[in-house]
This record gives structure tokens, sequence and C-alpha cells, in this order.
């Protein structure tokens, strides 16, 4: 199993639109890819697009 460096998880995080794009740019499953993040703290795409959907929610 090889490493995928901190700094590669986490521009290709905030450039894609979904987990799965993601995933497939850097080789590994989605559910390896969102393992990855949460041990790193780093914001997934879904979870951007969640916050976002309830900031909208909010000012509604």
């Amino acid at each position: 199993m090889r490493k995928t460096p901190l700094e590669q998880i986490e521009r290709v995080a905030r450039i894609y639109r979904s987990n799965k794009e993601a995933s497939c740019a850097l080789g590994i499953t989605v559910q390896a890819f969102s393992r990855l993040c949460r041990q790193h703290g780093i914001q997934t795409p879904y979870k951007r697009q969640l916050r976002s959907r309830q900031r909208l929610t909010e000012a509604a």
C-alpha cells in the first residue's frame, strides 16, 4: 500500500466537487479517501456541500 502525501489529499479535497471524483484522482476508494480526510481533519467535498446547503436553509 502506498502512502498518499497529506498535501495532495488536502488539494484534491478542495479542487473536486465530490468524494468520488477526488478519490478517483488519487487512485483510491471513496471509503479510503473519506477515512484519510477524517483522520487528518480535512473537510471532504461532501461535507463542504452539506455545510453550504445548511447555510442556505438557515438564511432563508
